[in-house]
């Protein structure tokens, strides 16, 4: 059994005691365990959507869990239980949501359970059972999706995940009548709404609306559980007419190769037919929504990482999709050795066409006919000058949207503080800085410097979690962990930064170096919370109440004040700093804090004391400010003022432009919109010479060492159907990036001969077809990449229009609103096969 315990939390508790890095404990004690941030909102168990490990959470085993329980407290206890998936072991996160139905009460609103999809039809029902108070012989467990009986579960030993079953699945318990007969069949109404089933080697796909759709072909996906990425990938592969039509027909199944080892014995390209077959039903059928049920369990079989409901990168599934639908379809019974083909000074399209006449000894399948392309790839060693050519397959092209260089660059989201003397007022900025990936803390405050001209001796930074500083970070420090989504980079400009950088904790007798010393200046470090008294809703199972709490709010501020000073002479330089002529010491209180912003005690500094402190103040020291009850209202009118209750605004924020085709009009002497990034563009950076990384060197055959070569990657040849892939996301061990900068591309006409080596080859007879594409479809992602949205769109064969996808919900769309800023992957057919499915469109309205 496996635990959850907050990321957050973890990261102050690995630095307390030094366990990442197997240093000297540094840092505060941690206050105890708290996994609600982990939490669906009003739930004590369930967790809430797209929480990531390492990101949001991380695992420990349970006598781990155990111990910092008892040596901390807190909770809640969220175990989770060790599943295989295939031949890989996971931990469960979520498990199933089902919602079960009594026959003998279908009025009655469903009963909510949790449970494993690993678990057995004996473990649902025997749970079912002692939530209904019902004996286990009088009952059967049906599968209700879409509030019809879809399928007896009937095999005890089944496991759930078998069984097809989905999360938020409907099921229903069926009870003997009163004669004690069990009537209930397959697909017979005790429920409402219509639907029905096509099965394909043993997968069901269910349509579930049987509304006349806006065109042939224009059909919903419903939402299985975060299979967007899944619905919108399969809709432009729907809207892509030569591979459609492949499947549709039928054609396909002359072609499966059951007997391919690396394939998967057909059923994948099975799956898939039947789906397209469903989405494009002959004659006049009426089908308007599917739900790709057998599609996605097959996908989860074929390959273990689509099994379970976690959001997915489209790109991914796109790839594992078309190579297995390659595989099953693969018309080479068996595969020949054959070796890698070097240039070896021979004419390029010597080697070009050799080494593809040996990939196809190996790969022959209607795929590769449609989606095929060919790459020159030349390296060039910086020692000897040799050089190496050669040409690969692929199936998708993946587009920079920025240099090799920045690349090697990772951004970081800071809040500048600094307190502006002349205009007695404080200034918070959002800035955006790049250093390089895995460059320590002492960097970025180089970069924050020469961003804001504030010189980097005065610059201090920190990670601020729920309004309180949890870290200070000195030049040594590792910034792997502070793009976990749980915390914010704050960084200030003060006196004597390495005043706040020093721990002031005591040293344990377990620690293996000596106390460090304060540093030697004649001013405290002052760190300054705010704190106000907010009522909270607590629920336990069905009882709630409501109590009031202390909490932290807003960003803290920092100032260096002399240590020989006097509680008045404290009060009244914060009142300065809070709001100078404003702000004075009756309105507010101090409290002296932990580095938590918890009061040491209930003691309030008086603010007429005006004796010395005595042996003056320590080197840093935390305060809690709280708002006199007379003053809260007063202060909200005031401009000017630090520490309101209110959202506080912050200057130097660029907002992200928006997306949108490009227009002639838009665009400079070079075709490319001004301020935007244009498909062209991308296609350049893509063939920009680079230096290879010492982590990706390559071995020269001539010197036989690694070596830092230069690469160059180029387009030898484009294929019937090109996937275009814009390098939105950006992964390290610890998060993940998105850009979100917005690509202009054009619908129609995407010339792609600049950037194609090749010359227009001849096929089958007909004449040579140049690299010029039409746009059929897009696929979209909004948001972050864990929580983000897919949707598509798609060009209808029939109609000609482009219609909008968003799982279910599908609607007509006008052209200029397809290339917007959140399309990812862009699927394009060439011109001659484009104009012989496409009809020119009409006008649509919106």
């Amino acid at each position: 059994m496996y635990y959850l315990v907050d990321a957050a939390w973890w990261l102050m508790w690995s630095d307390y005691v030094g366990f990442e890095d197997g240093s000297e404990a540094r840092g505060s004690r941690p206050n105890e365990i708290d996994n609600s941030s982990l939490l669906a909102p009003g739930s004590t168990a369930k967790l809430r959507p797209y929480i990531n490990e390492g990101r949001d959470h991380v695992f420990v085993l349970h006598d781990e869990w155990e111990l910092l329980r008892a040596w901390y407290g807190g909770g809640p206890a969220l175990p989770r239980r060790g599943i295989t998936q295939g031949s890989t072991a996971v931990v469960e996160l979520y498990g199933l949501t089902l919602k079960v139905y009594r026959s003998s009460d279908l009025s009655a609103a469903p009963v909510e359970m949790n449970i494993s999809k690993a678990a057995t039809v004996r473990e649902l029902k025997e749970m079912a059972c002692k939530e209904f108070g019902v004996v286990g012989a009088e009952v059967k467990i049906w599968d209700y999706f879409q509030k019809k009986p879809y399928a007896l579960l009937d095999t005890p030993s089944k496991q759930l995940e078998q069984c097809q079953i989905m999360e938020n699945n409907d099921m229903l318990v069926e009870e003997k009548d009163a004669e004690g007969k069990f009537n209930l069949k397959k697909n017979e109404g005790v429920g409402v709404g219509s639907s029905s089933t096509y099965s394909s080697g043993g997968n069901q796909n269910v349509v579930t609306s049987t509304a006349p759709p806006s065109q042939k072909g224009v059909v919903g996906l419903q939402n299985l559980g975060n299979t967007c990425f899944m619905n919108s990938t399969l809709q432009c592969l729907s809207n892509t007419p030569p591979l459609r039509e492949f499947f549709a027909s039928g054609d396909y199944e002359a072609e499966i190769n059951n007997d391919n080892p690396l394939g998967h014995e057909g059923k994948l390209a099975g799956s898939f037919g039947s789906l397209m077959k469903m989405m494009w039903p002959q004659g006049d059928e009426a089908i308007s929504a599917v739900a790709p049920r057998g599609f996605k369990y097959q996908m989860g079989t074929s390959n273990p990482m689509f099994a379970g409901f976690q959001q997915h990168d489209s790109s991914e599934l796109m790839n594992f999709l078309l190579d297995g639908l390659h595989e099953d379809l693969n018309r080479i019974q068996d595969k020949p050795y054959v070796e890698s083909t070097e240039s070896d000074g021979r004419p390029d399209d010597v080697v070009a066409k050799e080494a593809m006449d040996n990939y196809k000894l190996r790969n022959d399948s209607q795929i590769h006919d449609l989606f095929r392309g060919q790459f020159k790839s030349t390296l060039v060693c910086p020692s000897c000058g040799n050089v190496s050519i050669t040409f690969d397959p692929y199936t998708m092209i993946s587009l920079p949207l920025r240099t090799a260089q920045e690349e090697m660059q990772q951004s970081y989201s800071v809040k500048m503080v600094y307190y502006d003397a002349a205009d007695s007022k404080w200034v918070k900025n959002n800035l955006t800085v790049s250093i390089p990936k895995g460059a320590e803390a002492g960097q970025l405050r180089a970069a924050l410097s020469t961003a804001t001209s504030i010189p980097v001796e005065r610059i201090v930074i920190g990670q601020i979690l729920r309004s309180y500083i949890y870290k200070f970070f000195d030049d040594a420090a590792s910034l792997d962990f502070v793009k976990t989504g749980t915390s914010t980079i704050i960084a200030y400009d003060v006196e004597y930064p390495k005043a706040f950088e020093y721990d002031e904790q005591p040293r344990t007798a377990y620690s293996r170096r000596a106390a460090a010393e304060p540093p030697k200046v004649d001013k405290a470090a002052m760190v300054l919370y705010f704190r106000k008294e907010e009522s909270v809703t607590s629920t336990y199972i069905t009882s709630s109440y409501n109590r009031t709490m202390k909490a932290l709010y807003g960003d803290p501020l920092l100032f260096c004040h002399p240590k020989e000073t006097s509680p008045n002479e404290l009060y009244n330089a914060i009142a300065d700093l809070l709001g100078k002529d404003k702000v004075n010491p009756e309105m507010f209180q101090i409290r002296v804090a932990d580095a938590f912003g918890k009061p040491t005690d209930n003691h309030v500094v008086d603010r007429a004391d005006m004796k010395p402190v005595t042996h003056g103040l320590k080197p840093k020291l935390h305060l809690v400010v709280e708002w006199v009850d007379w003053a809260k209202e007063q202060i909200q009118g005031m401009d000017g003022v630090q520490g309101k209750d209110e959202p506080e605004g912050v200057s130097g924020a660029t907002p992200p432009s928006p997306g949108g085709a490009a227009s002639a009009a838009d665009e400079n002497d070079d075709g490319y919109e001004d301020g935007k990034l244009h498909l062209k563009q991308c296609l350049e950076l893509f063939s920009t010479e680079e230096k290879l990384s010492p982590e990706d060197a390559w071995y020269c055959s001539k010197c036989q060492q690694h070596v830092e070569a230069t690469k160059k990657m180029e387009l030898w040849s484009t294929p019937k159907v090109l996937v275009l892939h814009l390098k939105r996301f950006s992964y390290s061990r610890y998060y993940r990036d998105k850009l979100e900068t917005p690509v202009n591309f054009p619908l129609d006409d995407l010339d792609l001969s600049p950037y194609v080596l090749e010359e227009p080859q001849s096929e089958n007879g007909q004449p040579a077809q140049p690299p010029i594409y039409d746009c059929v479809g897009v696929s979209n992602h909004m948001g972050s990449l864990g929580g983000g949205h897919y949707t598509a769109c798609g060009r209808s064969s029939e109609d000609g229009q482009w219609y909008k996808f968003n799982d279910s919900h599908t609607s007509p769309m006008q052209p200029q609103g397809v290339a917007s800023g959140d399309a990812y992957l862009l699927f394009y057919v060439r011109r001659d096969l484009a104009r012989a499915y496409l009809p020119v469109p009409q006008n649509v309205e919106e």
